[in-house]
C-alpha cells in the first residue's frame, strides 16, 4: 500500500492541494476567536451537551433570540450532532474547531468519491481528484466557512452524500430503490440541518434527464416521486410528535417567514448572483487560462461525455444557489453547499488538459522530484505554522481576554445584568455563553452588573460595588450586602 502511494505520480499534487486546504483553514481554527454566527451555534450545541435545553428546544441564553423561549434560528440536527462531540471530547474550544475541520475533510473525501464516479471508465482522470478539491477550497467564502463553525458545513456533507448516492445509483443501475431511499434520507438530514435550502437535491432526476439524457422523462419523474415520498414519510413521522411538531413550527413560522417578510439583509435580489460570480471568479480565470494555453487532443466521445457531466454539475450548483434570489434574506455563505458542484464542473472542463501533463511526467525526472519535495515541504511548513498559532487570536482579542477574566470571577450558569445598550453586543453574549454558560439580562438587576468602561457613572445602578479585575473593555459590579 505504501509503495503504491509513493509510486503515484499524483502524490505531489495531493500534497499541494491538502497543504493549501490546511493553510487556508487550520491557522485560523487553532487561534482564539470565531465569527459571531458560528459562536452562536457553538454556544447552543455546548449548552445542549451540558443539559441546558433539549434537542427540539435548544437554548442559547436566558432570553435566546427574537423573543422566543428557545433557540430556533436553525433546525436542531447540527446542534444535536455537535452536542455529541462535546459529550465525547469534552469542553475545550478545540472541540468545535475539530468538528469544523472534520466537516471539511469529509466534504473533500466526498468530492473525491464523486469525482471517481464521474470518471469510472477513465482511470487517468480519476486519479486527479485533487483538482476539484483544490478549486473548491480556494473559493474565498468556502475556506472562510470552514474556518468557522457554520451550519452550511454540515449541510454540505448531507447534500454531497445525496448527490453521490443518486449519481452512483443511476450510473450502476444497481439497487435503484435503495439508492433513491438513501438519497431521500440524506436530503431529509440536510433540511433538518439548515431548512429549506437543503431541499435542492430533490431536482437531481430532472437535472440528470436534462443534461445526460440517459434516463427517460417518465423514469426521472418516478425517481423524483420516490425521493419526495421518502421526505413526506419522514416529516410526517416528525410532525406526528408534539415536541418536534412545535419545534419545527416555531422554526418555520416564527423565524423563516418572519425573516423573509420583515428582516431583509440586502436591497437587491440579484445580490447573491453577483456575489457567487465574484467568489467563483478566480476559478473561472484559472480554467480559461488552462483552456487557452494548455494543448489537448480532442476525443469526440470524451468531449461529448465531458460536456454532459459538466452541464449536470453546473446545473446542480445553479439550482442549489440561485433560488436564494427569491427572498431578500441573502448572505454569501448561504451558497456554500453549492460550491463543490461548480468546482467539479470546472474541473471536468479542464481535466482533459491537466491529466496528460501529469501522466507524461517522468517520476525519475528532476522536475518530478522537485515538485514532490516542494509540495511535501509546503505540507510540513503549513502544519508547523498552524501549530504555533495556538494561544493567539484571530479576532476580538481584548473582548476574549475580558470574557476569560469575567468567567474566573463568576460562577458558571450565572445571569449578569447589563444596560440596554449592551444587548446587541452579540459577540460578548456568545463568548460568555460558550465558555462560561453565562447569560446576559437587560431587564432586571441581578447579583452582578456588567457595563462598558468609561460609561456615564450616573447610569450605574445604586447599591453595587465595582469588582477589581484587570479587564480592558468592561467593568463588573457586584451587589453590596
Amino acid at each position: 500500500m505504501l509503495k503504491k502511494i509513493i509510486n503515484n505520480r499524483q502524490l505531489p499534487f495531493w500534497f499541494l492541494s491538502i497543504s493549501i486546504m490546511f493553510a487556508l483553514t487550520l491557522p485560523t481554527l487553532i487561534k482564539e476567536g470565531m465569527f459571531m454566527d458560528a459562536m452562536l451555534y457553538t454556544s447552543v450545541a455546548h449548552n445542549l451537551s451540558c443539559g441546558i435545553g433539549t434537542f427540539w428546544f435548544p437554548q442559547f441564553s436566558l432570553h435566546n433570540v427574537a423573543g422566543l423561549l428557545s433557540f430556533h434560528e436553525q433546525p436542531p440536527l447540527v446542534f444535536g450532532i455537535q452536542a455529541l462531540f462535546f459529550k465525547i471530547l469534552g469542553d475545550s474550544m478545540y472541540v468545535e474547531r475539530f468538528y469544523t475541520f472534520l466537516t471539511m475533510v469529509i466534504s473533500a473525501f466526498l468530492i473525491n468519491k464523486l469525482w471517481k464516479s464521474i470518471f469510472i471508465k477513465q482511470p487517468s482522470y480519476q486519479k486527479i481528484g485533487w483538482l476539484p478539491i483544490l478549486l473548491w477550497i480556494t473559493i474565498p467564502v468556502c475556506f472562510w466557512s470552514y474556518s468557522n463553525n457554520m451550519h452550511e458545513n454540515t449541510m454540505g456533507i448531507f447534500t454531497l452524500s445525496s448527490v453521490f448516492i443518486y449519481f452512483r445509483t443511476v450510473q450502476t443501475k444497481k439497487n435503484e430503490l435503495l439508492g433513491l431511499i438513501l438519497t431521500g434520507v440524506f436530503i431529509f438530514l440536510a433540511t433538518l440541518s439548515k431548512g429549506l435550502p437543503g431541499f435542492f437535491p430533490v431536482f437531481l432526476p430532472s437535472l440528470y434527464w436534462l443534461s445526460l439524457k440517459s434516463v427517460r422523462l417518465k423514469k426521472a419523474l418516478v425517481q423524483t416521486f420516490i425521493i419526495i415520498l421518502i421526505l413526506c414519510i419522514l416529516y410526517s413521522i416528525l410532525l406526528s410528535f408534539p415536541q418536534s411538531k412545535e419545534s419545527l413550527s416555531l422554526y418555520f413560522f416564527k423565524r423563516v417567514l418572519h425573516r423573509i417578510n420583515d428582516v431583509p439583509t440586502v436591497e437587491n435580489r440579484f445580490y447573491i448572483l453577483f456575489r457567487l460570480l465574484m467568489e467563483l471568479l478566480p476559478q473561472i480565470i484559472i480554467s480559461i487560462v488552462v483552456l487557452l494555453f494548455v494543448k489537448h487532443k480532442k476525443n469526440d466521445f470524451e468531449t461529448e461525455n465531458q460536456r454532459k457531466n459538466m452541464l449536470f454539475f453546473f446545473m446542480i450548483g445553479v439550482v442549489s444557489s440561485l433560488p436564494l434570489m427569491l427572498t431578500l434574506v441573502q448572505k454569501g455563505f448561504y451558497f456554500i453547499p453549492s460550491l463543490p458542484f461548480f468546482a467539479i464542473g470546472l474541473s471536468i472542463l479542464i481535466a482533459p488538459r491537466i491529466s496528460p501533463l501529469i501522466e507524461h511526467m517522468e517520476m525519475n525526472s528532476k522536475r518530478y522530484k522537485f515538485t514532490l519535495l516542494t509540495s511535501f515541504s509546503l505540507f510540513i511548513t503549513v502544519c508547523t505554522y498552524s501549530l504555533v498559532q495556538k494561544g493567539k487570536y484571530s479576532r476580538e482579542k481584548e473582548l476574549l481576554e475580558d470574557v476569560y477574566i469575567i468567567g474566573k470571577n463568576i460562577s458558571k450558569k450565572e445571569i449578569i445584568s447589563i444596560p440596554n445598550n449592551l444587548w446587541n453586543e452579540w459577540s460578548l453574549q456568545c463568548y460568555l455563553a460558550r465558555y462560561h454558560s453565562i447569560s446576559l439580562d437587560p431587564n432586571s438587576l441581578r447579583e452582578y452588573y456588567l457595563t462598558l468602561k468609561n460609561s456615564n457613572k450616573e447610569n450605574y445602578p445604586l447599591g453595587y460595588k465595582k469588582v477589581t479585575i484587570d479587564t480592558k473593555l468592561y467593568e463588573l459590579y457586584k451587589k453590596e450586602n
